[in-house]
């Protein structure tokens, strides 16, 4: 399973609870590598909504590669 995966399912589980749902958010960005940036980002926007997309997106602005392309 990837690591892509396996955030999309704890993020699932744990969208019925605000907070908790904003703490796996920020480690599932912290835990993805560059290049599936964009994918975690439309996948929020599909499964939990404009707001949790912008959250995500606000998360990754703070991570040094935040769509650059690379994978470090």
């Amino acid at each position: 399973m990837e690591t892509l995966e396996y955030h999309e399912i704890i993020l699932k589980k744990v969208s019925f609870d605000e907070e908790l749902l904003k703490i796996e958010l920020k480690k599932a960005v912290r835990n993805t590598i560059c290049s599936k940036q964009p994918a975690l980002l439309e996948w929020c926007g599909k499964e939990l909504g404009a707001k949790y997309k912008e959250l995500a997106s606000s998360f990754m602005k703070g991570k040094n590669c935040a769509f650059n392309g690379s994978d470090s």
